[in-house]
Formats: structure tokens, C-alpha cells, sequence
């Protein structure tokens, strides 16, 4: 599972906001209008391992 998920604003205003997976800071958001997403598509996913 992880630690952290997206958040779109109400009415897709505003940018997606990364925050903790827990429920006591995504209950108020969801509350507020916020949902859960897919990361933004310029995120890299960091690795352990490089490809020669």
C-alpha cells in the first residue's frame, strides 16, 4: 500500500495535491469535494535499479 495518494480539487480548479494515505487527512478533503486520482503524468517513479 502507499504511503501517499492524489487529490483533485472539486471541480477539477486547481492543482492535484500528493498527501498522506490516512484517513484522518483524506476524510476532510473528500469531505470538501476533493477525490482520488491517478499521479499527474510528469511524475517518475524512482527505482533501486538503472538499465545499462
Amino acid at each position: 500500500m502507499s504511503d501517499f495518494v492524489y487529490m483533485r480539487p472539486p471541480w477539477g480548479e486547481g492543482e492535484i495535491q500528493k498527501v498522506e494515505a490516512k484517513p484522518e487527512v483524506i476524510g476532510p478533503l473528500m469531505v470538501a469535494g476533493y477525490s482520488q486520482c491517478e499521479p499527474p503524468a510528469n511524475t517518475q517513479e524512482v527505482t533501486t535499479h538503472v538499465d545499462d
